[in-house]
Order: C-alpha cells, then structure tokens, then sequence
C-alpha cells in the first residue's frame, strides 16, 4: 500500500494514467481530507477526470483511511510548523505511522516527508517506476512525462534525469 496526496492523484488522472497506482501498488490509501479534495473539489470545479478517481474508489483499490488520534496530533504539528495543505500533512502523518510510501509533488511537503523520515516519490517518480517494472516502454515514458509536464510544473533537470535513467535502463 502507498499513500497519495492529491497533486498526484489530479497529475495522473489529467493525463489518463491513474491506473498505473493500482498496476504498481496495489492499493492506494488516502485520508479523509485528500479525498475531499480530489473528489468534492474536483465536482465543484466540474473536472472530468474526477470520474476516474471515483472508479477507483468504487473498485475498492482507492481507499479511504481514518487517521488514528495519533496521526491526527502528528498531522496539526506538521500543520503548525509549516505552510502545508491539510491534506500534505494528513498524508505525511499517514505514512509516517504507517511505514508507507507517500506521493507528494508539493516541495515543502516533500521537504517536511524528509524531515520527518518519510519516504516520498513524486508523479515523476510514479511514471519511471512504471517504466522499470515494464508497464510503459522508453516511447510510453517520454509521452508519458511531456504529458506530465503540460499538467504539472517540472524542472528541466528533473526531465532530464528521468529520460537519462530510462535511457541507461535500455529499455
């Protein structure tokens, strides 16, 4: 199971590839706030791609979590400390408690993940792994990563670094 903040969620279902999370890991878990946001914020702006987060949920390979009372103490001192969204901090104390894997895109929420010891992948990260484990060939990435890219603000650097490992992988 891995975590999901919102920006990848919205990144990947924009460019159609939402079902990559499931291919990769099964399940994802978001927390009550997250959910609202891609969901309840995604119908209040009319955005198509909230129908595919919904299947997910519906197929039962998205799921809601409750935060526990302790990672809902960790996500208002994350909250207190810095400018994070409330759902950046509710993943973050989710993975944090629960040994997880959180996907975030947001720098400061992948800043405080590192602060925090929480392992953190971002969206780019998510279409490479894809690219490793063999759902997307080097042609699928680089689509896959423009199309990223006219969804989401990517540096150059972090481009370049993507295709050059998918190049060196040789695939």
């Amino acid at each position: 199971m891995i975590i999901a903040d919102a920006s990848v969620l919205i990144a990947l279902a924009k460019t159609g590839r939402l079902g990559l999370l499931m291919e990769l890991y099964g399940e994802v878990a978001v927390g009550p706030r997250v959910k609202a946001e891609v969901v309840e914020g995604g119908k209040k702006i009319h955005a198509p791609e909230v129908s595919l987060i919904e299947a997910a949920f519906e197929a039962k390979w998205m799921l809601e979590v409750t935060p526990t009372s302790g990672e809902r103490r960790l996500s208002r001192r994350i909250l207190k400390g810095s400018r994070l969204h409330e759902g950046e901090a509710e993943a973050i104390a989710l993975a944090s408690s629960r040994g997880a894997i959180v996907l975030l895109d947001d720098k400061e929420a992948r800043l405080m993940a590192e602060a925090t010891a929480v392992r953190y992948m971002g969206t780019a990260g998510v279409l490479l792994e894809a690219f490793f484990r063999g759902k997307l060939d080097f042609g699928g990435l680089e689509a896959a990563i423009n199309e990223l890219s006219r969804v989401i603000w990517l540096s150059p650097d972090v481009v370049g670094e993507i295709l050059r490992r998918g190049r060196e992988a040789g695939r």
